[in-house]
């Protein structure tokens, strides 16, 4: 199997478990503010999943060595990888797993718009369901993947980077 394929789908999973686990604590119903920062797990996974992709990378080379632009490269297709796995997910899980997500979302944002008129929150809730639907939720998971992807991939790859050794020239007198 492809390393960077092995690793987006590594770090595909660990997200949907994420997502599940925000889920069954509650963190996408009834105890959406308290879970805001749970959303940084996923980041902190992502870094880490890259980073270890990235250097199996290098490490598979004959040489052991990679270019900042290999790095990049390994990088954003692990990220590319995860990002398509997670957008089907997440049609999935937003569609069949969590269909109410909205609703939730929609009530945390009334609570928080205290004293907006009632053609403001209407207008809010509209735009709320039209970017909450699990379609559109799954284009910018696809979206944001790619672009955390590529900047954790520009971050990691400065990091581990390595150039190739140089051939051990013969020890041979001139002359």
């Amino acid at each position: 199997m492809n390393t960077t394929f092995f690793y987006g789908v590594i770090l595909s999973v660990s997200n949907i478990v994420l997502t599940l686990v925000a889920f069954f604590l509650g963190f996408q119903t009834d105890k959406i503010a308290e879970g805001r920062w749970f959303n940084w797990l996923a980041l902190v996974v992502g870094i880490a999943v890259t980073w270890l992709g990235v250097k199996a990378v290098r490490e598979d080379s004959a040489d052991k060595s990679l270019s900042y632009g290999k790095g990049v490269g390994a990088g954003f297709l692990i990220n590319l990888y995860s990002g398509v796995i997670g957008s089907i997910y997440t049609f999935i899980h937003f569609k069949f797993i969590n269909p109410d997500y909205t609703d939730y979302m929609i009530d945390f944002a009334r609570q928080k718009a205290v004293g907006a008129s009632d053609a403001r929150l209407a207008a809010m809730e509209k735009g709320m369901r039209f970017m909450l639907s699990p379609a559109m939720m799954s284009i910018l998971a696809l979206i944001m993947t790619l672009i955390f992807g590529i900047l954790i991939a520009l971050v990691v790859s400065a990091f581990l980077k390595r150039e190739p050794k140089a051939p051990v020239a013969d020890a041979q007198p001139a002359g």
